[in-house]
């Protein structure tokens, strides 16, 4: 029979059922078995190896369903190229990060993803959704106890390029990234990436099985630049990123709509952000099947908008929180989004809720709720 241990609080939390008090997990091989009043569970499992927590709460770690944990030390290089403060508008933004991002060594990446992990870990998150981009840096995953997803990042407008990193990270999908962490794929954006490269990485996702995730509706610039093509996305990040010759005629409708009209999104993908979303892209979603992760701090700060997480709840979105990279957060930690989310979104739901979308939401998010929250 396999080892079992009784973990005793003051306080246990399931989060899918009520407090309870003097309350007990039962572990079994890494799994919960029974949870309920300890004295019942002591004498229904004397054989257990037995753990008090004493005058303490005993509840589901949190999971941070969106972040960029190799830009944990962003701060430190932005103070150290001389540019420390960020740029007042989204796009700005954008340039200001990849123009610092583009001087950090490999090595420097890896510590800053080692540092990420840590911190994670000390807030008190058991699972994440991390956006990767160096893929010679997995190893930096191998001993990590986090569970989730590590989704490889995609972007660019050149089929080529595309299809090159498309078959990196097919070789590194032999293997997972740690014994709890699973690969998924990140199309960047809907701005970053051509309709035809959209096409592809969604195509590749499918063919391996693989959970998306996509910074989706941020910004008025997005919306605009899909829309019309104008506006800062045009005029400074495609002039930058040297892609003005691969520009193509916007598709004339909204963020959501390029994906789930096009039937791009399948169920069980996530979301980030969902700022600029209409009732009836709020449909499109619900139909899609997929989750949002909101990252209402990275919103507030580079002052993007508020997600309508009111009109989500009401037609059954499922949500997640995520603290999204420390370019555009003040931490890793997913205590300090739900504090903010409480204030931010106002009568949208009770702090209970709240608590629950960072746990059990996240968990479901990632499709990892057997394991997690």
């Amino acid at each position: 029979m396999s080892r079992q241990t009784l973990y005793r609080a003051r306080y246990v939390l399931p989060i899918v059922s009520s407090l309870l008090e003097d309350g007990a997990v039962l572990v079994e091989s890494g799994f919960i078995r029974a949870v309920g009043h300890y004295p019942e569970m002591a004498e229904t499992h004397p054989e257990a190896t037995f753990v008090d927590f004493g005058d303490s709460v005993l509840l589901p770690p949190m999971v941070n369903a969106h972040t960029h944990l190799e830009l944990t030390a962003f701060s430190d290089w932005a103070a150290a190229a001389g540019e420390p403060h960020a740029p007042q508008t989204f796009v700005d933004w954008i340039l200001w990060l990849v123009r610092i991002r583009r001087e950090i060594g490999e090595e420097e990446l890896k510590a800053s993803l080692a540092a990420g992990l840590k911190a994670s870990l000390l807030a008190g998150t058991g699972a994440v959704g991390d956006i990767f981009t160096t893929l010679n840096l997995v190893e930096a995953y191998l001993d990590s106890p986090l569970y989730g997803q590590v989704f490889a990042e995609v972007l660019g407008h050149d089929l080529d390029l595309i299809e090159q990193r498309l078959s990196s990270i097919k070789a590194l999908t032999v293997q997972s990234p740690a014994k709890n962490l699973n690969w998924g794929l990140s199309p960047h954006a809907t701005y970053t990436l051509s309709a035809s490269a959209t096409d592809q990485v969604f195509a590749f996702a499918k063919e391996l099985t693989l959970q998306c995730t996509i910074h989706l509706a941020e910004s008025e610039s997005e919306s605009e630049f899909l829309r019309d093509g104008t506006g800062a996305i045009a005029d400074k990040l495609f002039s930058s990123a040297k892609w003005d010759p691969l520009l193509s005629p916007p598709p004339g409708c909204s963020p959501v709509h390029s994906l789930c009209g096009d039937g791009r999104l399948k169920e069980g993908d996530l979301i980030v952000h969902g700022v600029h979303v209409a009732p009836a892209d709020v449909d499109m979603l619900k139909q899609s099947g997929c989750s949002v992760a909101l990252c209402p701090r990275s919103n507030a700060i580079l002052n993007v908008g508020k997600a309508p997480v009111t009109d989500y709840l009401n037609a059954g979105i499922p949500l997640a929180l995520g603290t999204d990279s420390l370019a555009s957060s003040s931490s890793l930690s997913v205590w300090d989004e739900m504090a903010f989310a409480v204030e931010w979104f106002a009568g949208a739901a009770e702090p209970s809720d709240w608590l629950e979308i960072a746990t059990l939401g996240g968990a479901k998010a990632l499709g990892i709720e057997k394991r997690v929250g």
